[in-house]
């Protein structure tokens, strides 16, 4: 029988409270006991899950992917007990362990030590199982010197360090992960990655929800992609990560030639922000390792002094790839006002296959506040005949010396 199973499952969140006393309270309640089972929507309701059906086979790594409040945290939420689904069934076989909320189960009064052992506890482990492994979970967080601090006085950072320190040493035979992750820094993230990947190798289960799409392909067995609550498709971690992007390619905002950002006061417009390939021509699909260039059309209804452009590239996630800054090169005169194009032009773009999208930010004079800025507004895709993993193509050769 598969460790996880969701089985038609339906979770609904009350949006606010309309009933001012016990007089309007108890009718609406009688009413809405009576239609419990009704599928008709209200406007005081949101369903965060509809009709939502998988399972994780023993051994097995799930990847929950999909946009912001499609129900990927609910699920890990259900799973773990935090709240209860409306409708439908789950079932969760083994010892779980969670971290699924920054903090999540800390008493934060208690000091680091203490909470190891209240969530050892917790999880059903004996005081001299938890002893047995307290040397190993500080270790691993290396948090050795705030073990007599109250949590309450830990950064977020250090909060996902002893988190994941525990939830992963204590042989859990189910383990849910959430974004959390993306807290620490970049050396603990790896660590954790490293210990991902030996769970994984002596067979436990896990949910691993993450808009990392490259460490979900490298992680997963298989990956569903949710969406507005309900299971949009289910499969090969390749295929559905490709399709996910290739949806928020299409779906996604584009700017317009009436203006895609104008600055508060009304003296900025960023008209439109354009992709080239080698040719000139306007692409939504650029490259690895082929010509790229970037156009920014401007208005200024005003003159602007010393203005400074900083263009970026940003993954998905919200990786910052690249950025550059036009200050101290003087491509737009003193006082500019009136239209302008600006391009950054890359000779050979070096991302990896992926969705990014393209950052403006306008300054004025040594003003650190953007006068203009447009964020979320271009995306593309970059696709690649390198087999490489990534964020970079690197130079590089193989050789074999006999």
């Amino acid at each position: 029988m598969n460790p996880i199973a969701f089985d038609h499952v339906w979770k609904r969140y009350q949006l606010g409270s309309t009933h001012d006393s016990l007089r309007d309270a108890i009718p609406a309640l009688l009413k809405r006991l009576a239609g419990r089972d009704g599928h008709e929507p209200r406007e005081d309701e949101f369903w965060a899950l509809q009709d939502v059906s998988f399972s994780v086979r023993k051994s097995e790594t799930l990847g929950i992917i999909g946009p912001n409040g499609a129900g990927k945290s609910t699920i890990l939420k259900l799973l773990s007990r935090i709240t209860h689904q409306t409708r439908g069934s789950l079932r969760v076989r083994g010892r779980l362990s969670a971290l699924i909320e920054l903090g999540g189960g800390f008493h934060t009064d208690l000091t680091g030590a203490e909470n190891i052992y209240l969530q050892g506890t917790m999880l059903g482990l004996a005081r001299r199982r938890i002893r047995g492994l307290f040397d190993r979970i500080v270790a691993f967080s290396e948090l050795d010197a705030f073990l007599q601090t109250p949590v309450k006085r830990y950064s977020s950072g250090m909060v996902v360090r002893l988190g994941f320190a525990i939830a992963a040493h204590v042989q859990p035979e189910v383990l849910l992960l959430d974004e959390v992750l993306s807290v620490g820094d970049l050396a603990f993230e790896q660590r954790c990655f490293g210990r991902i990947s030996e769970l994984k190798a002596q067979g436990t289960t896990m949910i691993f929800v993450s808009h990392d799409l490259d460490a979900v392909q490298k992680l997963c067995d298989r990956v569903v992609l949710l969406r507005d609550g309900r299971v949009a498709s289910e499969g090969e971690p390749a295929e559905i990560i490709r399709r996910y992007r290739t949806e928020v390619i299409s779906g996604a905002p584009q700017p317009s030639r009436d203006g895609a950002s104008t600055s508060a006061d009304g003296t900025l417009a960023i008209r439109q922000v354009l992709l080239r390939d080698a040719l000139g021509q306007p692409v939504e699909t650029a490259r690895t390792g082929q010509p790229l260039r970037i156009e920014v059309s401007l208005c200024a209804f005003r003159p602007i002094r010393q203005p400074t452009l900083r263009i970026g590239i940003e993954r998905l996630d919200g990786l910052l790839c690249h950025a550059t800054s036009s200050r101290g090169l003087a491509l737009l005169p003193d006082g500019f006002s009136g239209e302008a194009t600006v391009s950054v032009e890359y000779p050979a773009l070096n991302l990896l296959p992926n969705v990014y999208q393209v950052t403006v930010e306008v300054f004025e004079a040594s003003n650190p506040i953007p006068l203009a800025a447009l964020r979320q507004g271009r995306y593309f895709q970059v696709a690649s005949d390198h087999h490489e993993q990534g964020t970079l193509h690197l130079e590089h050769r193989w050789v074999m010396t006999p």
